[in-house]
């Protein structure tokens, strides 16, 4: 009786598992493919249809994918509130219940609520802000840009070791910056632009391969020929010689577009066989590829002129990439107390089932003891940001992202004016028509 018992204590739940073993990225893979292609109508109508609506265990996952796919379509006051929805549960789950936690152990952390990784708490804040910058409402978009960096230094109070190298945003900075510029408030942007450009010099260089956007460096050298702190402005010149600072044109007038690239890369389960007492078991963990952004033709085209190509401010992959192997070590040491509770089970199984026991125990253990590969698979994979100096008037502005016109804007610029746009590349993309001059080129009448 007591090895019957045994029997199905073990055998249920590892059939159970091997029945629903498939990943988050299998359950949701017909709606990312719709969304890649742009039928968002079509994204939301699979997303809603599926499992993920209904799972507790992946609600976060829930409000962060469907706020995305209503941003694509213009639905922006519902993708805040699922958004903000979304950052008030990830606060939520930092308190999990024992119950959920030792589910963790029994199984693997797939079997807790997603409580989000700490780059997608963060980008949170970023879609905010490109969504209130959508709808002009720049000083809500300011406020969640704000935010970004708070929530990272709050992150990272959390963790005595292995802090994240993922620390300071120079693009919540760069964007901060843009909008203060954009309202008239030039001191306030040179704050942003100063601290965005330390940033960008060092962290992120270095560990994100993010260089310093030389329009970043433009538009802060204008600035501060617009204040008058030649001191500065000579400075800046000489540290950045190749871009020829001193022919930027302090009354010129700028079109600035934030352009959002891409999905981000997804998470695969990567993993190794560890010897504990006299088993072989195996560890997993999740990691996510590096590699950079491949994209086609990103940025602005004005009144039929040359093609001015965006500049990368934000690489979401190499942040997720970073991100993830900090984890790598916080994992350690809950990973292995589970494999360790999972091998007294096998042993407890061996000694009351026998051979059965034993390959039972083992195999649950294998099967169980897989990565948490869950994530948000529709962020943007990176943020490009193309900035166009030009002199006032009326402009025709063509938006591509990715090689596809994604919006057509009129504008009128006044002296020193900088307009603000976003690219969500919302709505059925189209192809961009081929035109003369259409490669990755600067906008010659009016680059500095």
């Amino acid at each position: 009786m007591l090895r019957r018992t045994l029997a199905v204590v073990w055998l249920s739940p590892l059939s159970l598992w091997l029945g629903g073993c498939a990943s988050y990225t299998d359950d949701v893979r017909e709606m990312t493919n719709a969304f890649k292609a742009g039928d968002y109508n079509s994204a939301l109508t699979t997303f809603e249809k599926s499992e993920i609506k209904t799972q507790d265990r992946n609600r976060l996952l829930y409000y962060l994918e469907k706020g995305t796919i209503e941003d694509r379509l213009s639905e922006r006051k519902e993708s805040r509130t699922l958004w903000m929805k979304a950052d008030k549960l990830a606060d939520d789950l930092y308190t999990t219940s024992i119950s959920k936690a030792a589910a963790s152990f029994l199984y693997n952390d797939s079997a807790t609520p997603y409580g989000g990784e700490d780059y997608e708490k963060v980008a949170i804040h970023t879609m905010l802000a490109h969504s209130f910058l959508s709808d002009n409402q720049l000083q809500d978009a300011r406020v969640e840009a704000a935010k970004i960096n708070s929530k990272l230094n709050e992150i990272n109070g959390f963790y005595k070791d292995n802090k994240n190298k993922y620390r300071d945003d120079a693009y919540a900075r760069y964007l901060s910056g843009l909008i203060w510029e954009s309202s008239g408030e030039p001191d306030s942007a040179i704050v942003d632009y100063r601290a965005a450009l330390k940033v960008y010099e060092s962290d992120y260089s270095s560990t994100f391969n993010v260089s310093a956007p030389r329009d970043l460096v433009r538009g802060l050298y204008r600035l501060y020929l617009v204040r008058n702190r030649k001191d500065e402005a000579r400075i800046l010149a000489d540290s950045y010689k190749e871009l020829n600072l001193t022919k930027v044109d302090p009354n010129a007038a700028s079109v600035v577009v934030v352009h959002e690239v891409g999905v981000i890369n997804e998470k695969r389960a990567e993993g190794f066989v560890i010897p504990i007492g006299s088993e072989i078991t195996r560890f997993s963990f999740p990691v996510i590829r590096k590699q950079g952004v491949a994209f086609r033709q990103t940025g602005v085209r004005l009144n039929d002129g040359l093609f001015e190509p965006g500049e990368l401010a934000q690489n979401f992959n190499a942040i997720a990439y970073e991100s993830l192997e900090d984890r790598r070590l916080r994992m350690i040491a809950k990973s292995m107390a589970r494999l360790i509770l999972k091998s007294q089970m096998t042993q407890r199984a061996e000694k009351e089932l026998g051979a059965l026991g034993l390959i039972a125990g083992s195999i649950y253990g294998a099967v169980t003891e897989t990565a948490d590969t869950r994530g948000w698979v529709t962020l943007p994979a990176a943020i490009y940001v193309t900035r166009v100096f030009v002199k006032p008037g009326e402009y025709s502005i063509e938006i591509s992202n990715n090689g596809r016109t994604s919006d057509i804007k009129k504008v009128h610029l006044k002296p020193g004016q900088l307009v603000l746009m976003r690219d969500a590349a919302a709505g059925k993309l189209r192809e961009a028509p081929e035109r003369p001059n259409s490669g990755q080129q600067r906008f010659q009448s009016s680059s500095p």
